[in-house]
């Protein structure tokens, strides 16, 4: 290849990274920070709530890969809870919008001995949710699918009904 050749490649590598470069610091934060820290406002159901970040933004997320509504009462005290285990300080990973526009995300905290929890895991073990498929997927959707065995094995919550 010759000199000129391999010099255009250069540059237009370069170009292609200043690009990309630009695009992603000139975004409008469309999404969560994950080292920011943020604490809940409010609980609003069993599979949502209100968040406030350090600067003052509030919004309100989703929680993915599930559906919560048949045992609403009882994991929505399970996800209050959860939120309590450290001070309403939650870690939020953003995963994308619904049809709505809403934040989808997989919400955890940071439990006994610095040990991640997640708030979707716990709600399925307990078998106050069950995983949902379709709309936004969630990284941990293998994670929650054995989570939701371990709650049908156990035969809590929604699964200790005879179906």
């Amino acid at each position: 290849m010759k000199s000129l050749q391999k010099t255009g490649i250069i540059f237009a590598a370069i170009a292609l990274g200043s690009t990309v470069i630009w695009l992603i610091t000139s975004q409008k934060n469309s999404f969560i920070a994950l080292t920011e820290e943020w604490a809940v406002v409010e609980v609003t159901d069993a599979q949502s709530m209100i968040l406030r970040q350090t600067d003052g933004n509030q919004m309100q997320v989703w929680l993915c890969g599930i559906e919560a509504s048949e045992l609403g009462n009882k994991a929505n005290e399970k996800l209050k809870s959860l939120v309590a285990t450290n001070e309403n300080q939650v870690m939020v990973i953003p995963v994308g919008k619904d049809e709505q526009g809403r934040t989808v995300a997989e919400v955890m905290v940071y439990g006994k001995d610095g040990v991640e929890v997640s708030f979707q895991e716990e709600l399925l073990k307990s078998g106050l949710a069950k995983t949902q498929q379709g709309g936004v997927e969630c990284p941990n959707q293998i994670a929650f699918e054995n989570a939701q065995k371990m709650a049908v094995a156990s035969k809590v919550g929604v699964w200790s009904q005879n179906k």
